[in-house]
């Protein structure tokens, strides 16, 4: 009898102990549930923090591209300048194409992830894909201004005249070549120079776009997509689309008659010109840089969210199946 007393009493123990067991550990999952809101709190707070700070700084470099562009676009060399003005309008575009490269690689990066990660937040990332393509679109219009805002040549007598002088009773002239004549051809050379760049990397961006919109037709066309694959797909066909009628009007507008600037620069005002560029330049290279570094602190930010509310999500749904409390208020509801 004792025995069984003792059995009993072990086994009322016991039970007592996995009740109670079982009780804290729903407790501590609906407190996991409390604090994975609180990490996500802080982390949108975070991610709002940088977004704030991005959108800052993008708006500041954007203005002094801006300004530096149009500052550009209304200038020409003088024959005193000779040709900086050109060389900076040079050096603003190699500048502009870098920052292409750096959108390009970027863009890529998107892609691939939105391709080959399933977890990724594919919505946001097409929105950045659009905010670049953006910038992209301004950066090669400012190109193409500038590019168009270089001189071209213009019919000028090569020789002028230097003095006269009478040998035998017969007059003769001395000439020499035209300092116009000489600033005519420098401007020629470099805008040919420039036209020519800018005429090639239209074609050849035209080809690209040509052969991307028909190999993502075909694409689509086979069916074999998942839905973010075909999401993706179709936005990067309707940009495709649109960025070839876009490159074909630049190409038009690269080959046409020059609308140069209206004022000359003196050889001052162009060594002045010349050191406000370097220096806006290393300005505007700092900034861009920094922007890319927050804008991947933002993305890693952003899919460090994506994964605490798909963990949010499983314990919230455990204990809505799971928890006593949370079914009865579900009832009540």
């Amino acid at each position: 009898m004792k025995r069984t007393f003792v059995f009993l009493y072990l086994m009322a123990a016991g039970f007592a102990v996995a009740q109670d067991t079982a009780t804290a550990d729903l407790e501590e999952r609906r407190q996991s549930v409390v604090t994975l809101k609180q990490h996500l709190a802080m982390r949108e707070e975070r991610l709002a923090e940088v977004a704030a700070e991005i959108r800052q700084r993008g708006e500041a470099t954007d203005k002094k591209i801006g300004r530096i562009v149009d500052m550009l676009t209304s200038l020409k060399d003088s024959q005193s300048s000779k040709r900086r003005v050109a060389d900076v309008k040079g050096e603003a575009i190699a500048g502009l194409k870098r920052m292409l490269d750096v959108y390009k690689r970027e863009r890529n990066a998107i892609v691939q992830k939105i391709r080959s990660d399933n977890s990724a937040p594919a919505e946001a990332l097409m929105k950045d894909m659009e905010a670049i393509d953006k910038l992209s679109e301004k950066r090669v219009g400012q190109i193409v201004d500038l590019v168009k805002s270089m001189p071209g040549g213009e019919d000028i007598s090569k020789y002028e005249r230097d003095g006269s002088y009478e040998y035998n009773g017969v007059a003769y002239e001395n000439s020499r070549i035209s300092e116009e004549w000489r600033q005519n051809r420098r401007d020629k050379v470099e805008t040919e120079k420039q036209r020519n760049e800018a005429q090639e990397a239209l074609k050849k961006a035209i080809d690209d776009l040509e052969r991307r919109q028909a190999t993502l037709k075909s694409q689509l066309a086979d069916g074999k997509l998942n839905e973010t694959e075909k999401e993706l797909y179709e936005q990067e066909l309707g940009h495709v689309s649109s960025l070839v009628d876009v490159r074909k009007s630049q190409l038009l507008a690269v080959a046409a008659p020059s609308a140069a600037g209206t004022n000359a620069a003196s050889k001052g005002e162009a060594d002045d010109l010349t050191q406000l560029f370097q220096d806006a330049r290393k300005d505007i290279a700092e900034d861009f840089a920094k922007t890319v570094r927050l804008y991947h602190s933002a993305a890693a930010e952003r899919e460090k969210i994506h994964e605490v509310k798909e963990n949010l999500a499983a314990r919230e749904k455990w204990l809505q199946e799971n928890d006593p409390e949370a079914k009865k208020k579900e009832k009540s509801e």
